[in-house]
């Protein structure tokens, strides 16, 4: 069975949109996923500075006193 040549071409162009349309799609999801790995990363890095400043003694009132009687603070 013969098919017309605009027949053809009307195939070839819906089958080419059709690889742009899901290549794009591909792409936009793709760049979500880097948008929350990179979220992710910030979340880890700012846990572990709070962590750290947590982790750090507290000074007392009188050292504190102290400090500012000496000008350090």
């Amino acid at each position: 069975m013969m098919l017309s040549k605009s027949l053809w071409l009307g195939l070839w162009g819906i089958s080419g949109l059709s690889i742009a349309v899901l290549s794009y799609q591909l792409g936009k999801a793709n760049s979500k996923i880097q948008v929350i790995e990179k979220q992710v990363e910030v979340v880890k890095y700012v846990e572990k500075e709070r962590s750290e400043i947590q982790a750090r003694p507290h000074a007392t009132r009188l050292e504190l006193l102290e400090r500012m009687r000496a000008g350090i603070l």
